[in-house]
Parts: C-alpha cells; structure tokens; sequence
C-alpha cells in the first residue's frame, strides 16, 4: 500500500479523526498536522493521512476565517 507524503504546510485530512489541518513534520514515523491558522498540533499516523477532497477548496471568502473550506460547487 503506497503512503501518501504530503507537502509542509500542504492541507491534509486525518482520516481516523476527521479534522483537516496542515502538515508540518514527520518525526519518529508520525506525521504532525496543526489546524488551519495555527494552533495546537496533532499526531498521526502516515496510514491515516491523505489529500484533502478533490471537491474542497482552500479560500477566504470576505468575512470567513482565514484558511477557511469550502465547496469549490458553491
């Protein structure tokens, strides 16, 4: 099975977790993501990681946090 390898600061899903956030390291076989904007980082394992959904985009829309998600079908 191949294991996805993201780029640092690339935003990836937590598939055991659910939570999206950006990846940082990986240290002792453990990837490191932090949530979008910074904030408090995570670990997991490199099985679990993988690309956000083709379907999402990165944006700010006027009034939204910054690095919010949303639709790119919006």
């Amino acid at each position: 099975m191949d294991v996805f390898t993201p780029r640092v600061g690339q935003l990836v899903r937590d598939r055991r977790t659910g939570r999206v956030g950006e990846y940082m390291d990986t240290i002792g076989g453990e990837r490191y993501l932090r949530p979008e904007g910074g904030g408090k980082e995570w670990a997991a394992d490199p099985v679990n990681v993988g690309p956000v959904a083709p379907d999402l985009e990165y944006a700010n829309p006027a009034g939204a946090p910054k690095g919010s998600l949303r639709s790119a079908q919006q």
